[in-house]
């Protein structure tokens, strides 16, 4: 039974855990781009939706041998009566600064 309880919470957590949406990548401007990322409950935190999306920012980046340059991040933490967390990153692929 003991067992059962922690394969349920696992389970559980995980659920959660992967409740997230994203906009993907679109263009937002004169050479700018635009990724949002929602979480579908309010149990995922705003910080992860930033990581989540300067990751793929930069993947997409990499891709024509560029880095990510931040235009403007924002981000929420969940609010009361269904306002669930987001993050928003504006940016610039950009060539490396040497």
């Amino acid at each position: 039974m003991k067992q059962l309880k922690t394969h349920c919470l696992i389970i559980t957590c995980l659920a959660l855990s992967a409740c997230v949406s994203s906009s993907g990548i679109i263009p937002d401007g004169k050479d700018a781009y635009r990724i949002v990322y929602t979480g579908d409950t309010g149990f995922t935190n705003s910080n992860t939706l930033q990581k989540n999306a300067y990751s793929d920012a930069a993947t997409f980046c990499a891709k024509s041998g560029k880095v990510v340059e931040t235009v403007d991040m924002e981000s929420k933490q969940s609010r009361p009566l269904g306002g669930w967390p987001e993050a928003s990153l504006l940016f610039k692929c950009v060539e490396r600064a040497e």
